[in-house]
């Protein structure tokens, strides 16, 4: 029974451990993805000089569909550590924050490789010149507004962070600063995207918090497995 219980508590350490350098990873990805694109094409207005340019702007988008991609793989058992990690407290409100968490990371990813793969495409008719390249043009305007999906996606994720932060406000796993960070980030994500003028600003605040929060809730789970090991 005691080799049980150690199994157990070693199992347990490993996967805290795995679960804060998934974090870290993920956080690292992310803030990689946005530095990479960050001439990504804003609105449809932008659609024309996108594909004319896109030649030059292959690289950096492909990369940050990559880093994207990655940021999600990670993000998936990064969030359902850190549904381990409340110990069955609250279940229901960590449970539908595991799952804003995972399902918003996997449409943001999505999205954006969707939207960068139909652009190098769309790319190629664009070179053809002609009736093509009105086409491809038009399409592309399509394809950018659709891009939306990406922000959807990210609200998601953002709604996700902000259950957890509630939660950690009335529990002791966490430090309760660290879920005011995350349902601050929730809520000035959610004004930011609203058709205000100076909103845009909240969103940006935001996106920082949210870096914060998944940086030092990854650390907060890493030290818990090096205290489990002593």
């Amino acid at each position: 029974m005691a080799g049980g219980v150690s199994m157990g508590g070693g199992s347990r350490k490993q996967e805290s451990m795995w679960g804060g350098i998934c974090g870290i990873l993920t956080g690292i990805l992310f803030v990689a993805t946005f530095a990479v694109a960050y001439n990504f094409p804003a609105g449809p207005s932008q659609a024309d000089a996108t594909l004319a340019g896109f030649d030059s702007l292959r690289p950096s988008f492909l990369a940050a569909a990559v880093l994207i991609g990655l940021a999600a793989v990670f993000g998936i058992p990064f969030y359902s550590e850190l549904r381990n990690a409340f110990a069955g407290k609250d279940d229901f409100l960590i449970g539908a924050a595991t799952l804003f968490s995972i399902v918003g990371i996997v449409i943001t990813a999505v999205g954006f490789i969707g939207e960068v793969i139909a652009l190098d495409s769309l790319s190629l008719a664009y070179g053809a010149g002609g009736v093509s390249r009105t086409v491809a043009v038009v399409v592309a305007q399509a394809v950018i507004g659709f891009g939306n999906v990406v922000i959807f996606g990210f609200l998601v994720l953002v709604a996700g962070v902000g259950v957890y932060g509630y939660v950690t406000i009335r529990g002791r796993r966490f430090p309760r600063w660290l879920g005011a960070v995350g349902v601050l980030a929730a809520i000035l994500s959610l004004v930011g995207t609203l058709p205000v003028s100076g909103t845009f600003v909240l969103f940006i605040v935001a996106f920082v918090l949210i870096f914060v929060w998944i940086f030092a809730t990854s650390g907060y789970l890493w030290r818990s497995s090096i205290g489990a090991e002593r």
